[in-house]
């Protein structure tokens, strides 16, 4: 016999939170009840989109690595993967903001999003047109970007729409309609995958930048239309409660948000335009596709952070309980996988070449063993976000960012890209250390 589920007022997306079935009930019933947790969900369809995200990642950048040059493949990651760090400076991290506010947000959750939308794209306008009007005093490199009006306007548009493509994560997340985020991020991979190949023989030097990017613009609509007329009037239609707080106390959280923001971008996003800027496109394109790989992990570890927002602002009194399953089932899920990473680096590289494999195993295992004290330091931040201590973020990012960043400018002229990665654990095992007596008191807490 299944118990009755158990109403909870401030659950996400204002649906009530189920507990865990008796035993004794039939199996398809107790895993459906798991499946309708708060948690759990969210947790597993996430963890699949990044699987099979990783999965097309790596099919994508191995056929790159056949299809293209190795100075063609630099040059498509320095623009990729300067698009990228751009956007995410665009974003505003509003992606936190979305996850924290959005669950209980009510009848003004599509006002929220709409703000959210246009306060991206409009960043992304300046942010990208101000790094145009840089470019070619930062490096020889990524000037070429500022040269040419057409391909100016293209990169700007480009950074505009991966933030909105970035931002419907979150939002499907925090509507529960988290089941579609595999879904459009599948699609996307494969349309992106197929334009790669379409465009090697009629457009080898921007194959790359415009695979990558024409995929989105596509994948921008039909997302849009499932938010915008399905899940927000389904939500709409329950006439829930909700409210937002004023909009000094939302300014400070999403301020003091994006700054902590601002230094993880610096210590990770960046890594690759750093590495492009001190040692040029051609190793930065070896060096991107170990620290891509070797992040893989660490993206799963980030939707882990975003669903224990969710959940945790939607009924806060569970935090510590949610946290400590964050905890169990990120270190069950991520030792073998960075154990399995590492053995494997050499293996899996080789699907790119023998110049990857050689150069780039240094940095994928390095990065992967990384996400193992990585995952204890965003657990942590996702519950200062949850309970509104953002400073506490902002001087958790910082210490991250400044000791990876000095260290990989001080080992890289040495070492090279593994440097980097030296640098990314050693950062990652020092804050962990930091911030672990701060987040056992939490876990200790009774819920």
């Amino acid at each position: 016999m299944s118990v009755r589920p158990t109403e909870t007022a401030g659950a996400p997306g204002g649906v009530p939170a189920l507990r865990t079935a008796a035993p004794g009930a039939p199996l398809v019933t107790r895993l459906r009840r798991h499946l309708l947790e708060p948690l759990n969900g969210s947790v597993y369809a996430l963890t699949l989109n990044t699987v099979v995200s990783s999965v097309l990642g790596i099919a994508y950048w191995a056929l790159a690595a056949r299809l293209y040059s190795p100075r063609e493949v630099g040059v498509g990651t320095a623009m990729v993967s300067t698009m990228m760090f751009l956007s995410n400076l665009s974003q505003l991290n509003l992606n936190g903001a979305l996850a924290r506010f959005l669950p209980a947000a009510g009848p003004h959750r599509g006002r929220l999003v709409g703000y959210a939308y246009g306060l991206s794209y409009l960043a992304a306008l300046l942010v990208s047109g101000g790094f145009l009007l840089i470019a070619p005093l930062v490096s020889d490199e990524l000037g070429f970007l500022a040269r040419t009006p057409l391909l100016a306007a293209a990169f700007v548009l480009a950074v505009a729409a991966w933030g909105v493509f970035t931002l419907q994560d979150s939002v499907l997340t925090a509507l529960r309609g988290t089941i579609w985020v595999p879904v459009e991020n599948t699609a996307y991979g494969i349309a992106k995958i197929l334009l790669l190949v379409l465009l090697a023989g009629s457009l080898p030097g921007l194959g790359i930048f415009v695979s990558w990017n024409v995929a989105v613009v596509v994948a921008l609509v039909p997302v849009n239309i499932l938010v915008f007329r399905r899940l927000l009037p389904r939500l709409r239609a329950l006439r829930q409660p909700g409210s937002l707080p004023g909009r000094g106390v939302l300014a400070r959280f999403v301020a003091l948000d994006y700054v902590g923001y601002l230094f993880m971008q610096a210590g990770t996003n960046a890594l690759p335009v750093i590495v492009t800027a001190r040692l040029g496109a051609e190793a930065n394109g070896v060096f991107y596709v170990g620290w891509l790989l070797g992040t893989s992990l660490e993206l799963v570890a980030l939707h882990f952070g975003t669903s224990l927002t969710v959940a945790g602002s939607g009924d806060e009194p569970r935090l510590a309980a949610y946290a400590r399953q964050m905890l169990r089932r990120g270190f069950a899920l991520f030792t073998p996988a960075a154990v399995l990473l590492y053995a494997c680096a050499p293996l899996l590289l080789a699907f790119f070449g023998t110049r990857y494999a050689e150069a780039g195993s240094s940095v994928l295992r390095l990065f992967a063993i990384a996400v193992l004290p990585k995952l204890v330091v965003i657990v942590y931040v996702a519950a200062c976000r949850v309970q509104r201590r953002v400073g506490r973020i902002v001087a958790v990012q910082a210490s991250s960012s400044a000791l990876v960043v000095s260290l990989a400018w001080l080992t890289m002229g040495e070492f090279g890209a593994t440097g980097v990665g030296v640098a990314y654990l050693t950062g990652q095992l020092a804050v962990a250390a930091m911030v672990l007596p701060s987040l056992l008191r939490l876990l200790r807490t009774a819920s």
